[in-house]
């Protein structure tokens, strides 16, 4: 067995059927990639949607366990030599599978390859997360046109999403899984750092690519993720670097001219930020734009998808 795919679920069932309408329609029953769902409890039709697709396993918990539990235990009933955890609010174009496992063939040095992750409206969603200068991971160049120069290489990050993440499984045993610690947000990057703590990369692989539902299924829970970012900043906050500015650097979307005496000429993209001012100027009104588009963006996935996932026509599938 090559591929196993773990998709932990709760709730949306008809979401859950698409993804495994197009896993199927794509993969078919290849005897190399098997299909682990873990239902996390969910309170619809969502086990029966999956026991519908009678070529997919099935895990069902009678309460309640969270992401990083359900992620665990679909990886210990794993086969596969490499593990693929999948957000069920995934829609993958076609390949995508493919092109992640042969990355992972032609870099044995990462453990853990990410995929680039889209919006419905083929902005990037995820191309690598960076850790920015409060030392609290983020997803760099969220919103950049999909075939910006500074998305389209693959290269190494610090960490990558779980919501498409391959990892080989003798590391994903080797260092127990996702933490259970935390609830439902910053597992991933926690295991990515642990694992490249240990010599392991990880890396973003720019031709494995899914769209991503992000907001039909991810609410915004300011306490959660304050306590998630406590739990993370006491554990990685001595020993992280920001890479943020240097990411930037790399990508040609910040320049600093040398000189022999301060202050230096630094050139900032517009693409990339505004310069702050006193006034109320035009690129601080850009920024605001950008920020009102952004919002408006995540809720209109959320209004075209309330209940579902997008059928072949475009129309929500109920």
């Amino acid at each position: 067995m090559r591929v196993s795919v773990v998709i932990p679920v709760h709730g949306k069932a008809d979401l859950t059927a698409h993804c495994l309408r197009t896993l199927h329609d794509e993969l078919g029953e290849r005897p190399d990639v098997e299909v682990i769902v873990v239902d996390d409890a969910s309170p619809d039709g969502t086990r029966e949607a999956v026991e519908a697709a009678q070529w997919v396993r099935l895990v069902a918990h009678d309460r309640p366990a969270g992401f990083a539990a359900s992620c665990n235990e679909g990886a210990s009933l794993a086969q596969g030599e490499y593990l693929v955890l999948l957000n069920n609010d995934t829609i993958g174009q076609g390949g995508w599978l493919d092109r992640l496992v042969e990355y992972a063939d032609e870099h044995p040095e990462a453990g853990v390859v990410g995929a680039k992750l889209l919006y419905p409206n083929d902005t990037i969603q995820h191309a690598g997360i960076v850790v920015s200068s409060d030392l609290l991971p983020r997803h760099v160049y969220r919103g950049f046109p999909v075939d910006h120069p500074a998305v389209s290489g693959s290269r190494p990050f610090q960490a990558v999403t779980g919501a498409c993440m391959l990892v080989r499984r003798h590391i994903f045993q080797e260092f127990r899984g996702l933490d259970e610690t935390f609830a439902n947000g910053f597992e991933d990057v926690d295991f990515c750092l642990r694992q490249r703590s240990s010599g392991h990369d990880v890396h973003y692989c720019a031709e494995s690519v899914l769209t991503h539902l992000e907001a039909v299924t991810r609410g915004e829970d300011a306490e959660a993720f304050s306590r998630n970012a406590d739990l993370f900043l006491e554990r990685w906050g001595e020993s992280i670097r920001s890479d943020e500015l240097a990411t930037y650097a790399e990508d040609g979307l910040i320049r600093i001219e040398p000189g022999d005496v301060y202050p230096l000429r630094v050139t900032v993209s517009p693409e990339l930020g505004v310069i702050e001012t006193d006034q109320l100027d035009a690129f601080k009104l850009l920024g605001l734009r950008s920020r009102q588009v952004f919002d408006l963006l995540k809720e209109n996935t959320a209004l075209r998808f309330p209940d579902g996932a997008p059928s072949s026509t475009g129309r929500t599938v109920t």
